[in-house]
């Protein structure tokens, strides 16, 4: 790849990772500048990437799909892979931080997000059906099942430090997983 190239991808990525941050400490409105300054890049340089808010974050989107993906990829071998996926978000947090507001920016029946939704869905239904076949997950459990799933594990986000998120993301999913019931 030429030098050109590389430096554009990297740039891309910087300002990725900087949207990050900056939404999980600012929340999804924060001021692109704090994302431009944030990755080091020049103002022209972020419009070079995404038109806008909306773009960066299905971009953002995209890249959390791309990581569901590979970790769904990873785990249909075992028969509690949905499950695994599940404990993975304890260490997700700082994705689902950043994109827990994306719904500020973009519409759900926005064309890009029921592509998304779709996309999800396409991803998580061989590992749901995986684990309906095992007997590990209730036979109607649906792929809208696990936004709510995820939706439960947000509520880590109380936590100040990534530490305290990790912690209570881990609660979340013993209580999700184990129940209220003694």
């Amino acid at each position: 790849m030429p030098i050109r190239q590389e430096r554009a991808a990297q740039n891309r990525e910087e300002l990725l990772s900087a949207a990050i941050q900056i939404f999980r400490t600012h929340g999804i409105n924060a001021p692109l500048q704090l994302i431009i300054d944030e990755a080091q890049v020049g103002r022209a340089t972020f419009y070079r990437n995404f038109a806008d808010r909306r773009e960066l974050v299905l971009a953002l989107m995209e890249q959390a799909l791309d990581r569901l993906e590979n970790r769904a990829r990873s785990h249909m071998k075992h028969s509690d892979g949905f499950i695994r996926l599940i404990h993975d978000h304890i260490h997700n947090i700082p994705y689902l931080t950043a994109l827990m507001e994306y719904w500020r920016v973009i519409e759900r029946n926005d064309p890009a997000m029921v592509q998304i939704y779709q996309r999800r869905n396409a991803i998580l239904q061989p590992l749901i059906d995986n684990a309906i076949i095992h007997g590990i997950c209730r036979a109607d459990f649906s792929p809208n099942d696990y936004a709510m799933v995820t939706s439960i594990l947000r509520a880590a986000l109380q936590g100040h430090t990534h530490t305290e998120q990790e912690a209570l993301a881990a609660r979340a999913v013993e209580l999700l997983l184990n129940g209220i019931r003694a």
